[in-house]
């Protein structure tokens, strides 16, 4: 076996994504929305990876010339792989359009309104569009290196007269950032749901804006610019990191081009004048497309079909261990709980840091924090501690990626209410998600703890599939505590018994247990690892995994997003990766050890960054009640025949095959496990 690039094998997860806005099977408007995550995923790649692949061409051509081509060759094979999936995106984008009309939902263009809708457009531009519309008129000496990413515009060709030889050009910004994409319009005659682009409404009205000059044609055509995304951090010792984090942001938005999207109808005087402006200088960065751009907006998309095409919100499962009127404290001191999202309600960790904010026995709250929900109601209890007295103490992370503006706004909101705030370490991410509360019983200190697989983030809660523990082990408390000294001391070498805890052991703790699993084969006793992870590209844990199922170790993964074993045989290794309605976002480590089995979860990937650049904490689960419900679910994901690719094959979105001879699909199977088990 061979090691698959990480780019490569995350491009076939977000290929998956297509896989499902194909499937019949899934309600119409979600398959919509699929389509949306899709291209909001690949912007992303093309403003992280795609950039430090650009990066690295530029600084091996000023340093290691003969590295250039690899990472060239690397760059064709992504553009080369992305134009295939474009065509299929389209393909399956014009037959969900034709499914929508047959449901009697139409999508209609500037040429295709009645009276009724005319007139209506008109209005909606003249008191919701123009007062903020703003032209550029487009010249050679006009300087758009400062166009914002992300952002779509319309691209106008202008005539006087149609004898008029030579054309005059602009550039409209579409307010989508700040109006919805798509409006509602009146129905058709034949009482047809209608809706409008946004981009649409611009094209029909352009008259509006352009007759008083004389201008009597105009041809509209949709751009879009995607810059370099990353942030430099480091440089200005002068300045604190914070402000250093802001000043950034605001460079992100006009980073270098790493793709420049435009209509392919676009007249190629026109593209010339754009790309000279723009300061484009790589041919390869213009990207010839369709007529619309900003397919993310599906994600918004107005359900006027009713209910029955999106899926059915589920109903959270109480927790049988979480009795009302009861304090949540009280329940986790009695045993260890582990919540799984979105199947039980993250309201629990609400609510348990509302009644330690009021409770007295409670000294302080400490907490991580990486991305949050713009109305976090973490953020309130939080501040509700503080105003009662309680020592609150949040590390928010500014480097989060596409959160930082958001969480500088938070951080000033927490340091006005008295929270304390830790400052971000230049060199390394937080990425652990931990709580500890310490309450003073008996004149003792006495710790709480929740440590979970993903963000404290109401809203991310109901779309992600995610573990959390609440403990009252008080030998993890005193670790956790350790975590935070750790983080406050700005990194220093400190022994853990309990917490694997990146970038100081994670690597070690789990090569050994790999390693000891390769021991027990050998040695003819029962050998077994079951993983399930985000990503599994960490070359030096790839290899040792292969080691394993050539020895003899049965080896089962589960890897979402990006995995980096390419095609085998090895009848000890299945490896899937799950897509459905959540995100599956849980990490969970899980070694035979001889029949004493070892479970973790934790915030860590098997990957470079989460192993040698971030604090990461996996930690172990003690209860046998909850070590069997992790392996139970991690079970029953292997038999999913529905939603499960099968990793181990060449094409990589094979439908994984198991001895199931019914539809099964995990995720309903999960939920109905877990309604079972808190019956």
């Amino acid at each position: 076996m061979e090691i698959i690039n990480r780019e490569i094998s995350w491009l076939h997860f977000n290929s998956r994504l297509l896989q499902e806005a194909a499937d019949k099977t899934v309600p119409l408007l979600e398959r919509l929305k699929f389509l949306g995550i899709y291209s909001n995923n690949l912007d992303e790649f093309y403003r992280v990876r795609v950039a430090s692949i650009n990066r690295l061409i530029e600084f091996n051509r000023r340093n290691y010339p003969e590295k250039v081509t690899e990472s060239e060759e690397l760059l064709k094979a992504i553009t080369s792989y992305i134009e295939k999936r474009q065509k299929e995106f389209s393909n399956i984008k014009t037959k969900i359009f034709t499914e929508l009309k047959n449901n009697g939902l139409l999508i209609l263009n500037e040429t295709e309104l009645n009276t009724n809708q005319q007139k209506f457009v008109k209005d909606y531009f003249h008191e919701n569009i123009l007062p903020g519309l703003f032209t550029v008129m487009l010249r050679r000496s006009s300087d758009l290196s400062s166009l914002p990413d992300g952002t779509i515009y319309l691209a106008i060709s202008l005539k006087k007269t149609s004898t008029h030889d030579n054309n005059d050009f602009a550039l409209i910004q579409i307010p989508a950032d700040k109006m919805p994409r798509f409006l509602i319009l009146p129905d058709s005659e034949k009482n047809e749901k209608c809706v409008i682009r946004l981009d649409d409404i611009i094209r029909f009205c352009l008259g509006d804006i352009f007759d008083v000059f004389g201008y009597c044609e105009y041809k509209a055509f949709t751009i879009k610019i995607t810059r370099d995304a990353e942030i430099d951090l480091y440089g200005n010792v002068s300045k604190s990191f914070i402000d250093i984090v802001a000043e950034s942001i605001k460079k992100r938005k006009t980073g270098a081009p790493v793709r420049f999207i435009h209509d392919s109808k676009m007249p190629a005087d026109l593209v010339s004048l754009l790309t000279h402006c723009l300061k484009i200088k790589n041919d390869e960065n213009v990207i010839s497309g369709e007529r619309y751009h900003n397919s993310k907006d599906f994600m918004s998309f107005p359900n006027l079909l009713g209910q029955e095409h999106v899926y059915k919100n589920i109903e959270p499962i109480p927790h049988k261990h979480l009795k009302p009127k009861i304090k949540i404290l009280s329940s986790i001191k009695k045993k260890d709980i582990l919540l799984h999202y979105p199947y039980n309600s993250f309201g629990t960790i609400v609510n348990m840091l509302r009644e330690a904010s009021i409770d007295p026995k409670v000294r302080s709250i400490k907490i991580t924090l990486y991305r949050l929900s713009k109305d976090s109601k973490i953020i309130s209890a939080l501040i509700n501690a503080a105003r009662n007295g309680k020592n609150v103490t949040a590390f928010l992370e500014l480097k989060a990626r596409f959160d930082e503006e958001q969480n500088i706004y938070w951080t000033n909101k927490l340091e006005e209410a008295g929270v304390k705030i830790i400052k971000t370490i230049p060199g390394i991410k937080v990425h652990s998600k931990l709580i500890l509360i310490r309450a003073k019983e008996n004149g003792l200190n006495f710790y709480y703890s929740n440590i979970s697989t993903g963000n404290f983030n109401e809203k991310t809660a109901q779309l992600y599939s995610d573990l959390s523990l609440l403990t009252a082990n008080q030998e993890i408390g005193i670790e956790i505590s350790k975590v935070f000294y750790l983080i406050e001391s700005a990194y220093q070498i400190i022994n853990f018994d309990h917490l694997i805890v990146s970038p100081l052991y994670t690597r070690s703790r789990f090569m050994e247990l790999i390693e000891n699993e390769i021991n027990n084969a050998k040695n003819g006793l029962p050998a077994w690892i079951d993983l399930k992870l985000n990503s599994f590209t960490d070359s030096t844990f790839v290899e040792k995994i292969k080691e394993a199922a050539k020895t003899g170790v049965k080896i089962r993964i589960s890897a979402r997003a990006s995995c980096s074993l390419v095609s085998h045989t090895n009848p000890n290794l299945k490896t899937i990766g799950l897509v459905d309605k959540f995100l599956e976002h849980s990490r969970v480590f899980m070694f035979c050890n001889n029949q004493k089995p070892l479970y973790f979860i934790g915030s860590s990937d098997l990957m470079i960054r989460n192993l040698d650049t971030r604090i990461e904490v996996c930690v172990p689960i003690y209860s046998k009640k909850i070590q069997k419900e992790l392996q139970d679910i991690f079970d029953i994901q292997f038999k999913d025949n529905t939603k499960a690719r099968d990793w181990s094959t060449k094409e990589k979105n094979i439908i994984f095959k198991t001895d199931e001879t019914n539809k099964f699909r995990a995720q309903e199977e999960t939920y109905k496990y877990l309604k079972q088990l808190n019956s």
